[in-house]
């Protein structure tokens, strides 16, 4: 029921507007009062989302006792909810609202509020001392939260796991959201379709911190919270880039002190305070470096090892190529027109009706090309068991759980009529294979190809496209000046 209301007055986040068919609008403003007073008078944070969701279960069990419905609470979880801080707000709640409506709420109704109460942040952030963190942060939770971060840096390497604003934020934030899957509150996500379409690297990182949750807690959040989950990811993404205006450089040079030094000079003469050179060195020597600090490597030669950071292979003496590659590194942005595209990685114009038919035939070619491992599939498999990864507007960005090949390329299938994808129609596919370890190339991959497939009519020239040459055609327009 509660669902079905907020549905209907989600254009109306204050409910002033609002006539329901179980309360009047008077009464709707009297609950909405109470509860803001009370909330605002305890320092207990509520999102418009939550106090309309707390709003609508109150009116909802204001109509039940009128009609002398009544719900039952074990006994034994009870007890344990009136243990908690929030059960003493909802019993002010409650004694208020028995005034105002001139109904009695039985003691029962008091522990469902407290579940909504328990569902939310307790205090406003910006009032937080670290003590008080420490003290609502209990040892369970903060494990999660360093395997969460842990994880997503190691899949990812989008360089947000020593990021403690972030950390504070995930760890009162999963707390309630625990609180909120034990009681079955669904938290309605207005921003969901956004957040996946605007932030994918993001709402990827939230897709493994509920891998890890389900895992360590044995809780299975839904979609609506991974993508409350991804605005924090995606605040530190954001900042982490901010942060980053100045980029470190070690520079690799087999062919002496002097080559490396003309290096850098040139370096320093054509990006200015974009970069800093942090030092040179051997490749021989290469591993007595400490690479903590180091943004990327500049090498004049070929580096098979693997390594925590970029490496850009140049030049001794720099060319216009050798130039670009660094300006992409240093601004996120890719400069060629087309980078991640192949002819033989585009199949236009496809008769598959399901979405496993896609993915079997187009995980089959990348393995034909040597390009993929046998578990690619089934890691692509794996994702789309989690909320699928069609975006609206015709279009799915299909990819495994984390990144598994050498390289980052696209695979692209059109359809000639849409297919049902996890509840939306599709026709274009780009099925993403993203480098290992290629941490800043993720984000701006997932950038490049946003700005364009979240274009209508950009796709729809997509779908059309007959040829190769047309489908170059169309995100050269459109994304050339990238």
């Amino acid at each position: 029921m509660a669902d079905h209301l907020l549905q209907t007055i989600k254009s109306d986040i204050s409910l002033s507007h609002t006539d329901l068919p179980i309360i009047s609008k008077e009464h709707l403003t009297m609950i909405r009062n109470v509860i803001v007073e009370r909330i605002n008078t305890h320092n207990i944070r509520l999102s418009d989302i939550g106090l309309n969701n707390l709003i609508i279960h109150i009116a909802i069990a204001y109509h039940r006792i009128n009609s002398e419905k009544y719900v039952t609470i074990y006994h034994h979880d009870l007890l344990k909810l009136k243990k908690e801080k929030q059960y003493k707000v909802a019993k002010e709640i409650i004694i208020e609202l028995e005034n105002v409506l001139a109904v009695q709420f039985p003691e029962t109704e008091v522990g469902y509020i407290t579940i909504h109460l328990l569902g939310t942040k307790m205090v406003t952030e910006l009032q937080l001392d670290e003590h008080t963190i420490h003290e609502l942060i209990d040892q369970e939770i903060d494990g999660v939260v360093t395997k969460i971060l842990e994880t997503i840096d190691r899949e990812l390497k989008l360089g947000i796991k020593d990021d403690q604003e972030l950390y504070v934020a995930i760890c009162l934030h999963l707390k309630p959201a625990i609180h909120r899957y034990q009681y079955g509150i669904n938290l309605q996500n207005p921003l969901l379709e956004e957040i996946k379409c605007k932030y994918p690297a993001a709402f990827q990182a939230a897709v493994i911190a509920s891998m890890v949750i389900k895992r360590e807690l044995g809780i299975e959040i839904n979609e609506n919270e991974i993508g409350y989950l991804a605005l924090h990811f995606g605040a530190a993404i954001e900042n982490a880039k901010s942060s980053r205006k100045v980029k470190r450089c070690l520079i690799v040079c087999a062919s002496g002190v002097g080559s490396a030094r003309l290096l850098a000079s040139k370096i320093y003469s054509k990006f200015g305070d974009q970069v800093v050179i942090a030092g040179t060195t051997d490749y021989y020597n290469l591993n007595q470096v400490a690479l903590q600090t180091i943004d990327f490597i500049l090498s004049t030669i070929s580096i098979p090892t693997d390594l925590p950071v970029a490496v850009i292979q140049v030049n001794t003496i720099l060319g216009g190529e050798d130039f670009k590659k660094i300006e992409m590194m240093l601004t996120g942005q890719p400069v060629q027109n087309l980078p991640y595209m192949k002819e033989e990685l585009t199949f236009l114009q496809k008769d598959f009706e399901k979405r496993e038919d896609v993915l079997n035939f187009l995980c089959k070619q990348l393995k034909s090309f040597g390009l993929v491992e046998d578990d690619f599939l089934a890691s692509v498999l794996k994702r789309e068991e989690l909320p699928p990864t069609s975006y609206g507007n015709f279009v799915a960005i299909p990819h495994p759980v984390i990144p598994q090949t050498d390289t980052t390329f696209w695979t692209i299938c059109t359809l000639k009529k849409p297919i049902d994808w996890g509840g939306k129609r599709v026709q274009f596919i780009c099925l993403l294979s993203v480098e290992k370890n290629s941490g800043n190339e993720l984000q701006t991959m997932y950038d490049y190809l946003v700005e364009l497939i979240d274009n209508y009519q950009v796709v729809q020239q997509l779908i059309k496209c007959k040829t190769y040459k047309e489908l170059e055609a169309v995100f050269s327009t459109n994304g050339g000046n990238r």
